[in-house]
């Protein structure tokens, strides 16, 4: 045979391939197939890119093509546009017209454009000084109304004086913007006199809208506020029809008016004032969508008077110290009738005072009801969480040791690293954080509530009103005011927080009786961990601590089967084995076991792993007590059953033994070929000491802080029966049992 070496190179024939050896004629064929491979690849990629950049230039024609076509349309038109006699006919158009009109038609265009504008200011200011507006958008309408009173104000100024016909629009617009003017005013006394505390972007509003349309500086505006709230407190006394005496009305309405003053002066009034003379008044936006106006046409017949014009109003004329002057002015009455009102002869002061006193505690008592009765949204969060629960998403939790836990910042106290730590080790993912958030943010609102009402028990009410009423009236009013009022606060508190907190827990009841699915574990596990949370920012008073309490042991019993239903199933099925796993490391005379059976180990190993899946944060030392119990009544069941069919088959394997009590070979041949398992009594009688080791294992395991002669120790006591073991050997299993589990008992740490 030829030696040598091929190489894709060579050309041979068939004949003269094989010549050489088959190794080499094998590697020269390998070569050649992935040369032809290599070669045929670059080959689709050339012609696969040759194609699409032969697409791309089609497309490009196409796209050149339309381009064209559209250039040519365009050209036309521009063409035919450009024309001699058309151009022609253009420039003489304008010069007849520049002829014919010159500067006065201008004149009279401008004039006629800005009387158009006129007529449409009071149209559009008349419009949004309707009555029947909404009360949420009155405010806002006002002060648009006041900017088109403004404009229109500007353009008669600008038409009047004209003479011939116009001379009668003129008059007839200025008598219309004149009623327009009083309307808006009046618009503006009917918010002030009714604004109330949650009001006072409105009543805002409205003095923005008196300052553009009588060009009042901020001092002003606060007069005109006050005046009118005056005058509105003299009806307020004059007025005693209805529920409430005139007298306490016009008291509110005197004590909102304080804190309306304290709230907008000088800071929110001023600035709002500001904000109006910050750009010209047709360059406001509101202005300009008026699409009545017309400004896109009519404002180039304006002037830069009109153009140009910015609101003159002053607002850096009120200072604090004018407001609380202003206020003490308003305040000497009420000292007045604090002072001397006790000695009028005729009328009792007490009357005030408990009208007084009424008012303030059914606005107290509105408001704390309002606060408690939001509670029910934490409900509603949990509601809509189970509604839209996603097994492994809405119920993952993140563990600690996670890396984007060494992505967080860390300095400063690493505050965020700590809430995090934190939230992951309570179990605390987003959707058990979000309810927890809410009734937090809702626990701060009645902190807040029991704050006042404590400070309401300490407040004393004569501190200013030395030798001016006599100690009995002073004392009965402290009382009143120290004593019964707060009292009477703190058992309605209570009584709400009972209500609600009594409402939260039936809804939460009702959501978990009425949920079904084979979520029901992790769901159970949400609502115990919103329980605990809850629990632990629960109020002081007595009646609510057992706010969810009915619910735990439900709550345990299910998390308890969840944990430990597939580890019990899968534990059940060693009990058939019928030989014991590591006999050979039996010890003693006799040998027993010292070790528990693989299946034993891996329960033990099983609960710890699926109880920290679960969440380490869950197991207390109640919620482990119910483990157990369980795993010693579900345990106990199926291993009864097991020996039930075990001491059948071995009755019926003793009815058919021999005289000297052994199964002939005959006899024993026979039940095999009928499908009868024979049973070796040595090798059962290993099985039950393996599962008399492993019962004392478990019930050490199991132990309960109580301990009761329940089912497990029966079955414990069922196999010593069965195995007939000496007393020594049964102390020293057991002994082997309880020594197993004191040195592995650390394993398993929460069992333990």
């Amino acid at each position: 045979m030829a030696s040598g070496t091929l190489s894709p190179t060579h050309t041979l024939t068939p004949s003269a391939a094989f010549t050489h050896p088959l190794p080499q004629v094998r590697t020269f064929h390998r070569t050649l197939t992935t040369s032809l491979d290599e070669k045929s690849s670059r080959l689709r990629t050339l012609v696969g890119g040759s194609y699409r950049e032969l697409l791309g230039t089609a497309e490009t024609i196409l796209r050149m093509r339309e381009d064209i076509e559209l250039v040519e349309e365009k050209l036309g038109r521009v063409g035919k546009g450009c024309g001699r006699s058309v151009v022609g006919g253009m420039v003489g158009g304008l010069g007849k017209l520049q002829n014919e009109g010159g500067a006065g038609r201008d004149m009279q265009l401008g004039r006629a454009a800005r009387g158009k504008c006129l007529g449409m200011c009071g149209v559009l200011a008349s419009r949004l000084l309707k009555r029947n507006m909404p009360s949420e958008s009155k405010a806002q309408h006002l002060v648009l109304a006041a900017k088109v009173l403004v404009l229109g104000r500007l353009l008669l100024k600008s038409v009047g004086g004209a003479g011939g016909e116009m001379e009668g629009e003129v008059e007839e617009m200025k008598r219309k913007l004149g009623g327009l003017r009083r309307r808006l005013l009046r618009g503006v006394e009917k918010i002030v006199q009714k604004s109330g505390e949650g009001d006072r972007e409105d009543l805002l509003g409205a003095l923005k809208a008196y300052a553009i349309a009588t060009s009042s500086g901020a001092k002003d505006v606060l007069r005109h506020f006050l005046q009118i709230r005056a005058e509105a407190l003299t009806l307020a006394f004059e007025d005693d029809e209805g529920e409430v005496p005139g007298v306490v009305r016009a008291l509110e309405l005197y004590t909102r008016t304080l804190l309306d003053v304290q709230a907008l002066v000088p800071r929110r009034l001023s600035g709002a004032l500001a904000g109006l003379k910050a750009k010209p008044l047709l360059k406001d936006e509101a202005i300009r969508e008026l699409e009545g106006l017309r400004l896109d046409v009519c404002e180039r017949w304006f002037g830069d008077e009109i153009l140009f014009f910015t609101p003159y109003i002053r607002h850096d004329d009120l200072e604090g110290s004018f407001a609380v002057e202003t206020l003490k002015a308003e305040d000497e009455d009420f000292e007045i009738w604090i002072k001397e009102g006790g000695k009028a002869r005729g009328f009792d002061p007490s009357i005030l005072l408990d009208g007084l006193r009424k008012v303030i505690n059914e606005r107290l008592v509105q408001l704390l009801e309002t606060r408690v009765k939001k509670l029910h949204l934490v409900a509603t969060d949990v509601e809509g969480t189970l509604g839209s629960w996603r097994e492994g998403i809405t119920d993952k939790q993140e563990s600690i040791w996670e890396a984007t836990m060494l992505d967080m910042e860390i300095t400063y106290g690493a505050t965020l690293f700590k809430q995090e730590v934190l939230a992951r080790t309570h179990g605390r993912n987003d959707a058990i954080s979000r309810p927890f958030k809410g009734y937090q943010a809702w626990r701060q609102l009645v902190d807040e509530i029991m704050t006042f009402i404590e400070q309401l028990k300490k407040q004393r009410w004569d501190d200013d009103l030395e030798d001016i009423e006599d100690d009995l009236i002073l004392e009965s009013r402290n009382t009143l005011l120290s004593k019964d009022d707060p009292n009477m606060l703190q058992d309605h508190l209570d009584t709400s927080l009972e209500k609600a907190y009594k409402d939260l827990h039936e809804k939460i009841a009702s959501m978990l009786a009425s949920y079904e699915g084979e979520q029901i574990g992790s769901v159970s596990i949400y609502i115990l961990r919103i329980i605990r949370d809850i629990r632990t920012e629960l109020p002081k008073n007595k009646s609510l601590q057992s706010f969810g309490l009915a619910l735990v042991p439900l709550l345990h019993e299910r998390l308890a089967s969840s944990t430990s239903e597939e580890l019990i199933k899968s534990y059940s099925r060693s009990f058939l084995k019928k030989k014991v796993a590591g006999r050979s490391l039996w010890e003693g005379s006799p040998e027993l076991p010292v070790q528990p059976s693989p299946a034993t180990f891996k329960l033990l190993n099983g609960l710890t792993l699926a109880m920290a899946n679960a969440g380490n944060d869950l197991w207390s030392p109640t919620a482990i007590a119910v483990l157990k119990k369980h795993l010693r009544t579900e345990l106990v069941r199926s291993w009864l059953g097991t020996l039930k069919d075990q001491e059948e088959k071995a009755a019926s394997q003793t009815n058919g033994a021999t005289t000297n009590g052994e199964v002939g070979p005959e006899e024993a041949q026979e039940e095999q070929s009928n499908g009868v398992e024979v049973v070796d009594p040595v090798h059962r009688k290993e099985v039950l000491l393996q599962s008399l080791f492993d019962v004392l294992l478990l019930q050490s395991s199991f132990e309960l802080p109580a301990a009761a002669d329940d089912e497990l120790q029966k079955l414990g006591g069922k196999l010593e029966e069965q195995v007939d073991l000496e007393s020594t050997s049964r102390k020293r299993l057991q002994q082997a049992a309880k020594d197993y589990w004191k040195r592995t008992g650390l394993l398993f740490g929460l069992l333990a």
